[in-house]
């Protein structure tokens, strides 16, 4: 088998994770975050502990904003989880402020604030990656694009970059 075959179980998890995802934009009851959770599937996820999130708060003198805290309660990854478009989506062990998963950047980040940005999620093994801004500024809740060379945000807070990414995921890139 080449890389372009798939076997019939992938054929067929692609097939259900499309029918998921159509399944959860055509129900208006769900929120962002349920449309999220649905489009992944029960098994995808487990979810931190408020008192994960709390050390996380902690670690980086920051509180994250509400739409954020509830994705890192209910819908965490369990692993390094990869969706069906490229998007890995890192577990909260992972998450790091933007000046220290992106230390390496000559100039830096060019974010005010970057150790109150946090990176949660990559595309495609870090073409770019996506953060939130928990600082007490006037960008808190921004979701953010960073590249190395600009940051647009994308989003004005966590709940509308999930609406926007489980609808199109390229509006939010």
């Amino acid at each position: 088998m080449n890389a372009t075959q798939l076997s019939p179980e992938q054929a067929a998890e692609i097939a259900a994770c499309a029918a998921r995802r159509t399944e959860a934009l055509a129900n208006p009851a769900l929120s962002p975050l349920q449309r999220l959770v649905h489009w992944w599937g029960d098994d995808a996820t487990s979810g931190a502990t408020g008192a994960d999130v709390d050390a996380l708060e902690a670690r980086y003198g920051i509180r994250v904003p509400g739409d954020f805290r509830a994705y890192l309660i209910a819908t965490m990854p369990k692993g390094n989880e990869w969706d069906s478009e490229g998007t890995n989506w890192w577990p909260l062990a992972d998450l790091k402020s933007a000046r220290d998963e992106c230390a390496g950047w000559e100039g830096g980040t060019g974010l005010q604030d970057d150790d109150k940005v946090i990176v949660f999620a990559d595309y495609l093994i870090w073409c770019f990656a996506w953060a939130i801004d928990c600082s007490e500024g006037i960008n808190r809740g921004k979701v953010i694009v960073l590249t190395g060379t600009t940051n647009p945000r994308v989003a004005e807070n966590f709940d509308d970059f999930l609406d926007r990414y489980v609808r199109d995921p390229s509006s939010v890139m």
